[in-house]
């Protein structure tokens, strides 16, 4: 076995165990690989989405997605759909149109977040249409797959279909979602929100729409107290138009259509498994808070400065927390959404540089420790859904205003 270029401190070496990569391909390899249509053979797909194809999106999210590959065997397909004409995995070569937004389509989508809102149509799409696993590009993975919930979901004896990241009351992270090909929950999810996206190019009024306006009188206190302390620059209605998927989201899990319909509230509460995203997702934030500027520290912190510096403590102690106790870690962008410039923006910024994985600094560390040490901890941190109080199931169609 080759000698680790890092080595697990005592004090985790009861948490992690050293495991050489599952694809031993350089980088250049594995990208070539990525740029092929790669027909689906099974569930156990990886799916995201880079407008302009994966050789041209910042290094730092390629070097995410090798590292996926690099943390899997080969039951395991990575796909990065694009919007290149001609591209072998351009999105409607693998997704009917017919199923997506008029505007994705035609291409006519404006705005700030016409790549965000893209991947967000072909989220659902792909889940259903495949199986599998949908990812944004900003995650960074530590855990397989299999071990963060595939096994529960591939489980026939298994009541569980879907898995998603909670963070509160109905509402989850979208930056991840599991779930199995064809699940009816995921099928609603999709047509709703694409129902609200009719006759729309942006995003701008879409949380207007009567069908979830249930959501008005939502205020970032309620997110704040569970934890989520972002330094929000506009107000709540636009945060919630940009996440308008999660809200359709919600809508379903508040849903009992009548006269033997669909319910989501039922299906909601007996078959999607939730994990905490705090812990598992928002390792760094909860240790160090919101801010992009001190999150990037992290990676750029020299291993060799004075050990005793609060730098170096924190960059050690955020690292080892996330190889330990943590799914993925997922960089956010949300571009002019905060006051504070995101942590996706600067490594934006700095990708010439590495500043995500420069030789000596914490950074290194974490990315050869996201595919080199394996947790041994057996379980995630699951939790139970909080299901709507009854007096607020809305007991209409789908798509009854």
């Amino acid at each position: 076995m080759p000698i680790p270029k890092f080595q697990i401190p005592e004090n985790y070496a009861s948490h992690l165990r050293y495991v050489e990569s599952h694809d031993p391909r350089t980088d250049a390899e594995i990208l070539q690989t990525l740029t092929q249509h790669v027909p689906v053979t099974s569930e156990k797909n990886i799916w995201t989405y880079w407008h302009s194809g994966i050789l041209s999106m910042p290094k730092w999210c390629r070097r995410n997605i090798i590292n996926w590959i690099r943390l899997h065997d080969s039951t395991w397909t990575v796909r990065v759909l694009d919007t290149v004409p001609n591209s072998p995995n351009h999105a409607l070569s693998w997704i009917d149109p017919s199923v997506l937004p008029k505007t994705f389509v035609e291409g006519t989508m404006t705005g700030p977040y016409v790549g965000p809102h893209s991947a967000d149509f072909l989220r659902g799409a792909t889940l259903y249409a495949y199986g599998g696993v949908w990812m944004d590009v900003g995650n960074i993975l530590f855990r397989d797959l299999d071990r963060v919930c595939w096994n529960q979901l591939a489980d026939e004896e298994s009541p569980y279909r879907i898995c998603v990241p909670w963070m509160l009351e109905q509402n989850f992270g979208n930056h991840f979602i599991a779930a199995r090909k064809g699940d009816e929950f995921i099928k609603r999810w999709h047509d709703l929100f694409v129902y609200l996206w009719r006759d729309r190019t942006d995003f701008t009024g879409v949380i207007q729409n009567p069908l979830i306006t249930f959501m008005k009188d939502f205020k970032f206190a309620e997110a704040e107290a569970r934890g989520f302390k972002w330094d929000f620059k506009v107000d709540e209605q636009t945060v919630l138009g940009y996440i308008g998927q999660c809200v359709a989201w919600i809508r379903l899990t508040w849903l009992e259509e009548p006269n033997g319909g669909f319910n989501g509230r039922e299906y909601y509460k007996n078959h999607v498994l939730l994990f905490d995203v705090l812990p598992e997702d928002w390792g760094m934030e909860s240790i160090i808070g919101y801010k992009g500027e001190d999150l990037f520290k992290v990676f750029t912190t020299r291993m060799d400065a004075d050990p005793e510096s609060e730098e170096n403590k924190t960059a050690e102690q955020v690292v080892w927390r996330l190889l330990t106790k943590s799914t993925m870690q997922k960089i956010t962008h949300g571009k002019g959404l905060t006051l504070s410039t995101s942590c996706g923006a600067l490594l934006d910024e700095h990708d010439e540089q590495e500043g995500d994985q420069a030789p000596g600094t914490f950074g290194e560390l974490l990315r050869y420790g996201s595919v080199h040490f394996v947790q041994t901890r057996e379980r995630i941190e699951y939790v139970e859904p909080i299901l709507v109080a009854d007096e607020l199931v809305i007991r209409k169609g789908l798509l009854e205003a």
